[in-house]
């Protein structure tokens, strides 16, 4: 069977049972919001019965929300026979066959859509989600990159980018990409993150090395929740240079936060710490 990929339009109000692993993030609009054109939002005050296409859009995103990928991409394609240069609904097929696997119509959906409105940065982001499933990280970091010129506000673009460049042992580039990330939206990586869609990415090697690097990126931000979280997370996962946190400078700001200091008191105490008198 064919691994599903979670890209909702409803993501964060549906998923349940979240797995605490690192996430790549679908974007169904950018944070301008949806293309011209889409119709999507009712303006306010509105009220009154929906029309045809608004029903047809309604039961699109319910479909998919639901996971029925088939009969959303039926909905979607109906509203293309009236707009067919109407880049959200492109892109939204692109998302529906992304969850089927369906990696060759998914880029053709998306490069429709990224043509039909060249300002419209999530089906390039969604481009480099493609790339990144068939592990062609090269390629997919080209189209985050793609993603950040048109839009340098989308903090979902630069954790894929993040995610691609650690895949190629590119740390340094990584961590770039991660900070940047946290700096646009400190909750970009966290369960209820406002970034677009989740997807779940559950290829990053090495976990516990990841793992720190988010909490060294967290401390330097002075998170120290998300900070003494993500070192959680690096000593259960087993990572051998954990230690290092009691020395290294980028966890000053919030060494002595009682979260952190309670994650790394679960360090061994070395043979000189030992040895010191207690006060």
């Amino acid at each position: 069977m064919k691994k599903k990929f979670l890209a909702g339009a409803l993501f964060v109000s549906l998923l349940t049972n979240f797995s605490p692993v690192p996430k790549l993030l679908a974007q169904q609009s950018s944070s301008q919001g949806p293309p011209q054109g889409s119709g999507s939002e009712a303006a306010p005050g509105e009220t009154g019965p929906l029309s045809p296409r608004e029903l047809k859009l309604e039961r699109a995103k319910i479909f998919l929300a639901t996971k029925r990928y088939e009969a959303s991409i039926q909905e979607y394609q109906e509203l293309l026979k009236s707009e067919p240069r109407n880049a959200l609904y492109l892109n939204m097929i692109g998302i529906n066959y992304l969850n089927l696997s369906n990696f060759g119509q998914a880029k053709k959906y998306f490069q429709r859509s990224a043509k039909a409105d060249k300002k419209y940065s999530s089906p390039v982001n969604n481009l480099g989600m493609v790339w990144y499933q068939q592990k062609n990280y090269k390629k997919a970091i080209r189209e985050y990159r793609r993603a950040i010129v048109i839009d340098p506000g989308q903090s979902g673009a630069y954790g894929n980018l993040g995610f691609a460049y650690y895949n190629t042992k590119k740390f340094p580039q990584a961590a770039e990409a991660f900070r940047k990330a946290l700096e646009i939206d400190p909750h970009a990586f966290e369960r209820n993150a406002r970034v677009g869609t989740m997807m779940q990415d559950r290829s990053v090697s090495n976990r516990g090395m990841f793992y720190y690097m988010m909490a060294r990126e967290y401390a330097q931000l002075g998170n120290a929740e998300q900070c003494a979280e993500y070192l959680r997370r690096a000593f259960d996962e087993g990572y051998p240079e954990f230690a290092k946190a009691k020395t290294d400078s980028a966890f000053a700001k919030v060494l002595t936060d009682p979260g952190v200091q309670e994650v790394l008191q679960r360090i061994p105490a070395t043979p000189a710490e030992a040895a010191s008198p207690n006060d």
